[in-house]
């Protein structure tokens, strides 16, 4: 039986309906932007390794290549809809983060794919922040979501974040399951049928198990 925690799991909230369908604001005389930041090493429990680095403007192709290795079933639970494709537009939306209003990080194999990505926004009131990630389904109980979720939180704590959440699709038993083993809280949506908001205080140590 595959460790739940390990598992591809998803959560989201309603301004992942609005990354994917927003219009890309008009581009501006800028500077080049830097190389991405090598970011932390990562060692799996096979022996492979990879990098948790910030996303960067330049992922933009791999975030698309990325998205196609995603199972229907896997961008469902990320955006609530159906997706066929991720759009340059939207790519470029989810690779360009403000870093007043949230964060995000990918996880990288050795050839430079994204394996995994990870983010945040800012929740205008409350001290939070929604949070949603994904990883690759080919790479399932190497503990890469894991990886994700604490450079998340460590990024959150900087930030003096009391909380992270999300909402997950309450047939999605595999997300649920993880973030129980990290220590989260959930609840029904009343405005919402089928969907459990999950909740998880900074003020606690993350749960290894």
């Amino acid at each position: 039986m595959r460790d739940a925690s390990d598992a591809p799991w998803h959560a989201r909230g309603p301004v992942w309906s609005q990354l994917t369908s927003m219009p890309t604001p008009p581009a501006r005389p800028q500077r080049l932007p830097h190389a991405p930041t090598r970011g932390r090493a990562l060692r799996t429990r096979d022996g492979a390794c990879y990098r948790v680095r910030a996303i960067h403007p330049q992922d933009v192709p791999a975030l698309q290549r990325a998205f196609q290795r995603l199972s229907p079933e896997q961008v469902r639970q990320r955006t609530f809809h159906r997706m066929n494709e991720l759009s340059i537009e939207a790519a470029t939306r989810f690779a360009t983060v403000d870093p007043a209003l949230g964060a995000a990080y990918v996880v990288v194999d050795a050839a430079g794919e994204i394996r995994g990505e990870a983010r945040f926004f800012h929740d205008p009131v409350g001290g939070g922040a929604e949070f949603a990630v994904i990883t690759d389904p080919a790479l399932s109980g190497r503990g890469l979501g894991r990886a994700l979720m604490r450079r998340l939180v460590d990024e959150a704590r900087r930030r003096g974040l009391s909380h992270l959440w999300g909402t997950v699709l309450a047939q999605n038993t595999q997300m649920l399951e993880f973030s129980r083993r990290l220590g989260a809280t959930r609840e029904a949506c009343l405005d919402e049928p089928g969907v459990v908001r999950v909740r998880l205080d900074l003020s606690r140590r993350l749960r290894r198990h």
